[in-house]
């Protein structure tokens, strides 16, 4: 235990080796390690910030594109929207967004701005092991989304 203790120190301690020191927080935090994973494709938000899965179900699908003009688009829970996304390793930008303005029960609404304010202020991009896309805010929002049941 103390040679782990004193490895986490040095490893805190050395400067220019940011990805030991992120490998080694990922160690400790007893969460699964990251995998490698595509964001292409449909999803389902499984979890908003830590409520769950919202009721209706929020979709999301990422399309490829061309350099700088990839898509992204879905259902928010009651309208739809569209916006560009790009990414480079962990981090993701995505935006800016337009949306339809159907009117809808007051919760889902709320959710729906929930989700749609910490999409758009999105940075950064993990996969679990589990196959699961965590997209994670600089204030540390978390959208988990996970691929949809097979039809």
């Amino acid at each position: 235990m103390r040679a782990f203790a004193l490895a986490f120190v040095l490893l805190a301690l050395l400067p220019g080796c940011r990805e030991q020191r992120s490998q080694l927080k990922q160690a400790l935090s007893g969460q699964p390690p990251v995998v490698a994973g595509n964001l292409e494709g449909e999803w389902q938000l499984a979890d908003l910030n830590g409520g769950g899965a919202p009721d209706p179900v929020i979709t999301l699908r990422f399309d490829g594109g061309d350099q700088n003009n990839s898509t992204v688009a879905g259902s928010s829970g009651c309208n739809r929207f569209s916006g560009r996304w790009a990414q480079e390793g962990r981090m993701l930008k995505l935006g800016p967004f337009a949306g339809t303005r159907m009117a809808c029960a007051p919760a889902v609404l709320a959710v729906e701005e929930r989700f749609l304010a910490a999409l758009a202020d999105v940075t950064s991009l993990v996969f679990t092991t589990s196959g699961e896309a965590v997209l994670a805010t600089a204030d540390g929002r978390r959208l988990r989304l996970r691929r949809p049941p097979a039809r």
